[in-house]
């Protein structure tokens, strides 16, 4: 018997385990979660038949293989470096479309492992980043990955310390927001927002808390939304408004090619209606391996970090990628969203006190997707496939029911994980 379920769970812990290992030692890990994590899929269509159950995936292949022709015909990249593309595209989507058919239940044993791991994980960023001896005999840690693994290991730890009441133990409520506060040396304005929105979403978030008039919840939702936007208005102001030299970062270079970069595809979205330059051509790894002839079209392939002899910073943001999709990818990207959503907020419904804090994880995934896409392509990385894996975790009934030390899940095993 193969335990479908506990597939998708140790391939989960396996890759939260070497996530900060993922940019050297072992590159592989998360398109080797990726293929297991479909190949577990595959598997459960053919032995258990319930192919209904993966239909949304099915039609993310589908539109995928749409845009892998219809990239072949516009011509700014060829297939092998299309298809590169279409595959890492695919990468933080295939993992949580299985998880969510699958609907693995962690064990307390397993929670409790990914709660160490957490831990672990915080330590290992620290000793990666400050101490100089590590980092002569390891990878050179960028800075943003401090504050990136901190967050993806508060919220990891957080949805693993939620019990059956739906409620969060208060010492481990307190290892969650020492965590937030360690990734505050990573010293980015991203991380600033994102730390402002996890104080509110695990510790003031409560569901419903906006129906009717209650003054002091829309007072602390304003506050919440002022001091984000405090956190961050540098940078927003250089991005998408001025551009000014006072707003710029000129320790960073790569702060000079995403003002390009943003400003090309929005450009890039208006000349090529409605289903953009296609994959391989704009803002992709795919595109910078294999240099695409886009960047000549609008003139900016002379600009250091997009320039064909060093284009180190091509890759450096999600939003302006979206280019590649055009119009039609970005509002099938926000229903992406809303239909991920759908699920926890049926949840919340149904009994807003015992899922609560499934909700305000949900929400602070979203949030921190959102906000890291900004600046990096943290959604393409093992963080962010992390993420969203522990968002299809939190998307339906996680609540299980201890008999006689026995953890029973609240769906038809034989249906669900045997094979």
């Amino acid at each position: 018997m193969i335990r479908l379920d506990k597939i998708c769970v140790w391939t989960f812990i396996a890759c939260f385990a070497l996530m900060m290992w993922s940019g050297s030692l072992v590159k592989w890990i998360d398109e080797l979660s990726c293929y297991i994590l479909l190949l577990t899929g595959l598997l459960d269509c053919i032995v258990n038949r319930r192919w209904k159950a993966y239909r949304p995936l099915l039609l993310a292949l589908a539109v995928m293989a749409f845009y892998v022709i219809y990239s072949t015909f516009k011509g700014f990249n060829t297939l092998p470096y299309i298809v590169m593309d279409a595959i890492i595209s695919l990468k933080p989507l295939a993992p949580f479309m299985v998880v969510l058919a699958i609907k693995p239940v962690l064990l307390p044993v397993e929670k409790k492992v990914i709660r160490w791991l957490a831990i672990f994980n915080v330590v290992e960023v620290v000793v990666l980043y400050f101490l100089p001896v590590t980092r002569e005999y390891t990878l050179d840690i960028h800075i943003m990955f401090l504050g990136t693994t901190c967050m993806v290991a508060a919220i990891a730890y957080y949805y693993c310390s939620i019990d059956d009441h739906g409620k969060v133990a208060p010492q481990h409520m307190l290892v969650v927001m020492a965590m937030i506060v360690i990734g505050l040396g990573c010293t980015r304005a991203k991380y600033y927002a994102e730390a402002v929105l996890a104080v509110f979403f695990f510790l003031l978030y409560k569901p419903h808390m906006f129906k009717g008039i209650k003054p002091q919840y829309w007072a602390m939702a304003a506050v919440t939304v002022a001091a984000v936007a405090a956190v961050t208005w540098n940078k927003f102001s250089y991005y998408f408004l001025t551009g000014n030299s006072d707003t710029l970062d000129p320790t960073v270079a790569e702060s000079f090619a995403r003002p390009v970069l943003y400003a090309t595809s929005a450009l890039i979205l208006i000349d090529h209606i409605p289903f953009g330059s296609g994959l391989a051509s704009f803002a992709s790894y795919a595109s910078q391996a294999n240099y695409s002839s886009l960047y000549h079209e609008y003139g900016i392939s002379n600009i250091y970090g997009l320039s064909e002899e060093m284009p180190d910073f091509i890759c450096d943001a999600f939003y302006p990628m979206l280019a590649q999709y055009g119009v039609v990818g970005i509002l099938l990207f926000i229903a992406f969203l809303v239909w991920a959503f759908r699920p926890v907020r049926h949840l919340v419904r149904r009994d807003a006190t015992r899922f609560g804090s499934h909700m305000a994880v949900s929400a602070m995934i979203v949030g921190f997707l959102l906000i890291e896409s900004v600046a990096s392509t943290v959604p393409m990385q093992p963080w962010g496939m992390i993420a969203m894996i522990i968002l299809a975790l939190a998307a339906y009934n996680p609540i299980h029911s201890t008999i006689d030390n026995e953890v029973k899940p609240q769906y038809n095993e034989r249906e669900y994980t045997n094979a």
